[in-house]
């Protein structure tokens, strides 16, 4: 209850340390609610419940994670090591009809990886593998607790990159 009484009493545009891509005070509740919302799901799938996750608030946690995900070398060297050529791996989202929802890329380069801005699509930005599920699964994907390989993720490309990839990133 502390921290929240913190972050409630804090100017979420206040400057601060981070770790992450926003240098503000704003970025610890966000991160705060997705660190807290996958341990939920945790525990709720530790006693054998479903875990209902609201698809708007996981699409938020999947662009939380790849936006940080580049500078969590601190405490995750693997992310660090994580390099390509230009490779995309992209992430989209599903609604319940399977319908195409908010998508994410991510470019892996000599110096590291990035989110494509806007996540648009165009030259440069085909995509090397492809990863699509309704947002909660794959916020679950990104976190490791679930695996691309499950029937619940439609997998395209080069799967032995998503490999790799979720081999550096798994924290």
């Amino acid at each position: 209850m502390r921290s929240a009484a913190v972050l409630r009493g804090t100017d979420p545009g206040a400057a601060m340390w981070t770790w992450g891509a926003d240098p503000h005070a704003r970025f610890w509740a966000r991160r705060m609610l997705f660190e807290t919302l996958v341990h939920r799901v945790d525990a709720e799938r530790a006693v054998g419940r479903d875990a209902d996750v609201d698809p708007e608030l996981a699409a938020d946690g999947v662009d939380e994670f790849l936006v940080n995900l580049p500078y969590a070398g601190l405490f995750a060297p693997g992310v660090s090591e994580l390099r390509g050529d230009g490779e995309v791996l992209a992430f989209g989202s599903t609604d319940a009809t399977g319908a195409a929802g908010e998508e994410w890329r991510v470019r892996l380069e000599p110096d590291g990886f990035r989110p494509v801005p806007g996540a648009a699509s165009g030259p440069g930005t085909a995509d090397s593998a492809a990863v699509r599920a309704p947002a909660a699964d794959l916020l679950l994907l990104l976190y490791g607790r679930r695996s691309h390989r499950e029937p619940a993720f439609e997998v395209s490309g080069n799967t032995g990159l998503l490999d790799r990839w979720f081999a550096h990133t798994a924290f």
